[in-house]
């Protein structure tokens, strides 16, 4: 079974994973939003900023400020902020919801268009031979992880939708994933993001975050 959805999960989360959480909001450049997709995504961009706000502690917020109006960059930012494990699970989460109205806000073709770029950009960081067997090993290990947590009559559902062109994201919704299942799925591209994030150099990584700046309005 081929889960199409996939490709939109690691291409969405991808981004949130190698960008800082605040920097990783702005409107990806090229897709042509919509003005109303753009109100859309500013109201989501301004809730998420609120949200990740509202976990930090005065003290972290206050060094926050202090940080950033020193030119330090948001991610390393972020890290000298010791974020408790429940700030990290509670960041995790926001992000997590904010990546799901993001890509909800898409057309099938903006995300397919989003996916292609991914692609080219993930192809641009010149992989080693072990690395791109990694990556398809992980990929292969997830698959198989998402589709252990479905049923008999899902995974039949699922093949019967896609071989009807439906795109992948719609067919999952109507799989009505139980809470259980939602819960394992994000805990697998979780552990998934951070697997692919490991095989990768802090040279590739830092590549990476540059050229997904680079896809972003400067006015964002």
């Amino acid at each position: 079974m081929k889960l199409r959805s996939l490709a939109i999960l690691f291409s969405i989360s991808a981004t949130i994973l190698f960008a800082n959480p605040f920097k990783a909001l702005a409107q990806p450049q090229n897709l042509n939003l919509t003005p109303e997709q753009k109100i859309q995504w500013q109201e989501i961009k301004t809730q998420t900023k609120a949200q990740i706000q509202n976990i930090l502690t005065p003290e972290q917020q206050q060094q926050f400020q202090t940080l950033t109006s020193q030119g330090q960059r948001g991610r390393k930012v972020m890290q000298q902020l010791n974020l408790s494990e429940a700030q990290k699970t509670q960041m995790r989460e926001i992000m997590q919801s904010s990546r799901q109205q993001m890509a909800n806000i898409l057309t099938e073709e903006q995300r397919e268009e989003f996916r292609q770029k991914d692609r080219a950009q993930i192809e641009n960081l010149n992989l080693t031979a072990e690395q791109k067997t990694q990556w398809e090993e992980i990929k292969a290990q997830t698959k198989v992880q998402i589709q252990n947590i479905l049923t008999r009559e899902q995974r039949e559902q699922f093949q019967t939708l896609t071989s009807q062109g439906q795109p992948g994201r719609k067919v999952m919704r109507q799989l009505n994933l139980s809470e259980e299942q939602k819960t394992q799925m994000r805990e697998i591209m979780q552990s998934s993001r951070q697997q692919m994030a490991n095989i990768l150099t802090e040279e590739q990584r830092e590549q990476l975050r540059q050229q997904r700046q680079t896809r972003r309005p400067r006015n964002q």
